[in-house]
């Protein structure tokens, strides 16, 4: 299929879903290993310890990071 195809077909489903057709429901379990939930927890930690100034500043790096 087609992203177009795929995504016609999403929103369709979405629709029907809305609509009471309780089968068109979706869902996906990802699984993450507990180290990498580890890891996001401590980086969370330290960025939260940030002051506001300097959290903009890695957020503008990460941006820019992103961009290239």
């Amino acid at each position: 299929m087609s992203i177009h195809e795929d995504t016609l077909q999403g929103l369709t489903e979405v629709l029907e879903y809305v609509k009471g057709d309780k089968l068109k429901g979706r869902h996906i379990i990802a699984t993450i290993p507990d180290d990498e939930i580890d890891e996001s927890l401590l980086f969370y930690q330290k960025f939260d310890m940030l002051p506001a100034s300097h959290k903009k500043k890695a957020i503008q790096y990460v941006n820019e990071l992103l961009q290239a």
